[in-house]
């Protein structure tokens, strides 16, 4: 039954031509646990267009460094996420000084949910028998209330 109830989700997704932007925004999710603690000081994925990760970072030493191991990150990026080669490339953007106001800027604006909006999505996913499933829809709900509070911002609002 999870099973079905996990493949009719994804229809949904892919009848509102949803699937690839979900895979592209989870694959940013898992930046500092694909390149570790040490990258992820160094760097921000900023956002995802056309399958190409564009990743600020703080100084071009390491922008040098990444593309170095750009494969290696693009292949564990398209692994964690379940459509495969969702990220096709990565451009490392050296954003020097500017990256550590970006870093601060970013802790700023950060808005947190309530107990009572945790709780309430929390209620929501409670009867999906499929852990993944459940989490996923759980980070889903997550971000569209974030995004209502203003704490996300995608990628194709961003001036670049």
């Amino acid at each position: 039954m999870p099973d079905s109830l996990y493949s009719k989700l994804w229809e949904v997704f892919i009848k509102l031509n949803l699937e690839k932007k979900l895979c592209e925004y989870l694959a940013m999710n898992k930046w500092e646990e694909v390149v570790g603690e040490t990258l992820s000081q160094h760097t921000r994925p900023a956002y995802v267009k056309d399958g190409i990760l564009y990743v600020y970072v703080d100084s071009s030493v390491w922008v040098q460094e990444l593309s170095l191991f750009k494969d290696k990150l693009i292949e564990k990026l398209n692994s964690s996420v379940v459509i495969p080669h969702v990220i096709k490339d990565i451009i490392f953007i050296d954003k020097g000084k500017a990256f550590n106001k970006l870093k601060s800027r970013k802790v700023k604006k950060e808005v947190k949910l309530s107990l009572q909006e945790e709780e309430r999505i929390a209620k929501i996913v409670e009867d999906i028998k499929d852990e993944e499933l459940r989490e996923i829809l759980k980070n889903y709900y997550k971000s569209i209330a974030l995004i209502q509070k203003g704490g996300i911002k995608d990628g194709r609002n961003k001036k670049r």
